[in-house]
């Protein structure tokens, strides 16, 4: 054979460039193909991971009941009046997940909070904004060491973390305070200074919402994100007047106010933007508050999971609920003796 011959033969086996595009477009288009199922997988992976979180909360619930025979509140004492405020140094607005952390395995870092000053002492509201509080890295603040904990049962996987500079461990799950607009007493499981425990429960432990989960915040006021910012509607409001206007808020329609952009900031402090949520709006509806008075709070559960929210109820059981439920039912699900008839849900 020549060595001609042998050149052709050689040049014949090798691919051509039309080929090779063919095979990279066939990749491309199995990769484009495939992409969305193992998006779809990682993402019910992240949703079980965060239906496991709020069981493991109610696993610690149900074991801080037995040990008290009652429930933590969900907000402790402030000094406010009817008027509400950003808090005073007499303030012992603690969550509920700050009392519940020794049956979360986290014994250690209840050891480290002071519950007898105000959470952030010696700041006022968060710190976050203070000089000095940012210096240390929050370990001027005397529950600082505890606060800056990163819990990792209190974050959900399917979020985004855009908490920037925010030192504080940050916070998925928020309790239920009712089915109303009430931002102090409510009428769910979780109030400020409640003392519920199970036997009150009178609409059944099945039937009645402990916990859910919301977005965490943007920390950017040029950002509006109505998963995870509540917007202020300042105003003279009757309960249905509050909620039938906040019902009305679209994504676009509600950039017209202002907003608060830190939810879920931090776990330690029983504060409507951080740790508490209620039921008078849907899953993932926008939600609003008064800005005035304590009355005329509609802080809605929401999650990065589509089309929905997982929520741990009071037998323990944690479900998804899908964000276009019945609006009554989903109220319905956030009292515990409002002797609501419940449908299927």
């Amino acid at each position: 054979m020549s060595g001609a011959s042998q050149v052709n033969k050689k040049r014949h086996r090798a691919f051509t460039i039309i080929e090779l595009l063919v095979t990279l477009s066939v990749i491309g288009l199995l990769i484009a193909l495939l992409l969305p199922a193992v998006q779809k997988v990682r993402e019910t992976a992240r949703r079980m991971s965060c239906a496991n979180n709020l069981k493991q909360i109610g696993i610690a619930l149900n074991s801080y009941h037995e040990v008290h025979n009652v429930l933590p509140f969900g907000c402790g004492s402030d000094n406010d009046g009817i008027v509400s405020s950003l808090g005073t140094l007499n303030d012992r607005r603690y969550s509920a997940h700050s009392q519940f952390l020794p049956y979360l395995e986290q014994a250690n870092v209840y050891d480290l909070i002071d519950f007898n000053v105000a959470p952030f002492h010696p700041y006022i509201n968060s710190g976050i904004t203070e000089p000095d509080c940012i210096a240390s890295g929050g370990l001027s603040a005397v529950n600082g060491a505890a606060a800056i904990t990163v819990i990792s049962t209190f974050i959900c996987p399917s979020d985004i973390d855009r908490l920037v500079g925010v030192m504080w461990g940050h916070n998925n799950y928020r309790s239920c305070n009712g089915g109303g607009w009430h931002g102090r007493n409510g009428n769910g499981m979780f109030g400020q200074n409640s003392s519920v425990r199970f036997g009150m429960v009178s609409d059944g432990l099945s039937n009645t919402v402990m916990f859910s989960e919301r977005c965490k915040g943007t920390m950017n006021h040029d950002v509006y994100d109505s998963s995870s910012d509540i917007y202020n509607i300042a105003g003279i409001w009757s309960e249905e007047t509050f909620q039938k206007f906040c019902q009305s808020l679209s994504p676009e329609t509600s950039a017209a106010y202002p907003q608060n952009v830190d939810a879920g900031q931090n776990w330690l402090e029983g504060n409507f933007n951080w740790t508490r949520y209620n039921h008078l709006v849907n899953p993932n509806s926008v939600s609003c508050k008064n800005g005035f008075t304590w009355d005329g709070v509609g802080m809605a559960a929401s999650s990065r999971h589509s089309s929905g929210v997982n929520a741990l109820l009071g037998d323990g059981g944690v479900r998804f609920f899908n964000e276009n439920i019945d609006s009554s039912i989903w109220q319905g699900l956030g009292t515990i003796h409002g002797e609501e008839v419940l449908a299927d849900f």
